[in-house]
């Protein structure tokens, strides 16, 4: 798939058809559905919910990436089996690498990837069923993907299943904001993608009541003492640390018009550190000047119009997985 780079290689009826995909395949799962966890470019519009005044929707995806929440082929493969059936009576077809499938969608090919975390490989690696599962099925080894299982939010979409299938509803879970912001700086740090940028510092700059909320919240998360995220908080300090870092620069590149004079470019990376700063100092991950003393970054793109086919819910913070349930209206400006 090429690197997309700019918000403009974006639009809304990707991610709609993104998101019917979506229903589709898990609307057939059943109980199982209670083992995937939605990660990257689908998942910020769910953690944001309502967002602040003046701020501009997310610019969506062009695939869904899914975390398996078991040991791949182990100790249930029929989670593997229903999912590989759901798959092919959806129209998806395995593609390269094999932990993508893929199926046209209006005319425009819809990607839906599976990752996992398991010793079995190295990560990095794809990790495929033992023999015997009877499924083809295989995922990519992403290190700290299963701290999506100890921590997620819980939503109810509803949207239209594909080839005329109607309107159906799902429930979704979704990785919490820390599981999220970690997977995230791990990715950016793998492949410097401007998009990655983007979606981690556009979470946490439109989280409810900001940045540094997002971070205290984050201090009560389940997976708050884990290694994977101790060493990712860390990355993402030095990644954003000042205008000069990499994270700063890709999240510029990314939402600044080509022909943007350079005041648009050094106050893009400013909002991306000042950003990021909040979120460390909420969570308490960084020292420096008190809460009070370093103002919470400004939300000052443009407003967009529009409207999504899903409807969502969310639910409130209860326990086995650190699960949030809030529920709004339908969404008009979630991406």
């Amino acid at each position: 798939m090429p690197t997309r780079g700019h918000h403009d290689d974006y639009d809304r009826a990707a991610t709609q058809r993104c998101e019917r995909a979506l229903v589709t395949l898990l609307g057939d799962l059943g109980p199982w559905r209670e083992r995937i966890y939605l990660v990257g470019g689908l998942a910020p519009r769910y953690l944001v919910g309502s967002l602040p005044a003046g701020a501009e929707p997310h610019v969506g995806t062009t695939d869904v990436d899914l975390v398996v929440g078991v040991a791949l082929g182990e100790d249930e493969p029929e989670t593997y089996r229903t999912l590989h059936t759901n798959l092919i009576r959806s129209g998806f077809r395995q593609a390269t690498p094999s932990f993508a499938w893929q199926r046209s969608v209006d005319g425009l090919t819809v990607t839906v990837e599976f990752l996992c975390e398991t010793d079995a490989v190295p990560a990095g690696d794809i990790f495929r069923p033992r023999e015997g599962t009877g499924s083809r099925l295989a995922a990519f080894n992403v290190r700290g993907a299963l701290l999506a299982r100890d921590d997620f939010v819980e939503v109810t979409i509803e949207g239209e299943r594909l080839d005329d299938g109607g309107m159906s509803r799902v429930d979704l879970r979704i990785a919490n904001v820390l599981p999220y912001v970690t997977l995230k700086i791990l990715a950016f740090q793998d492949r410097h993608q401007n998009k990655d940028a983007y979606d981690l510092v556009y979470t946490l700059l439109n989280a409810p009541n900001g940045p540094r909320a997002a971070g205290e919240r984050a201090r009560s998360s389940p997976v708050r003492n884990d290694e994977r995220v101790a060493e990712a908080l860390e990355l993402l300090g030095e990644r954003f640390a000042d205008t000069d870092q990499d994270g700063p620069a890709s999240y510029a590149r990314f939402l600044a018009a080509p022909d943007a004079v350079d005041d648009e470019a050094a106050r893009l990376r400013q909002q991306a550190v000042a950003t990021i700063r909040a979120f460390l100092r909420g969570r308490g991950s960084l020292n420096g000047p008190s809460p009070t003393e370093e103002a919470e970054p400004s939300i000052q793109p443009e407003e967009r119009e529009g409207s999504s086919t899903l409807l969502l819910s969310r639910t409130l913070s209860r326990s086995a997985g650190h699960r949030a349930r809030v529920r709004r209206s339908p969404w008009r400006r979630c991406g």
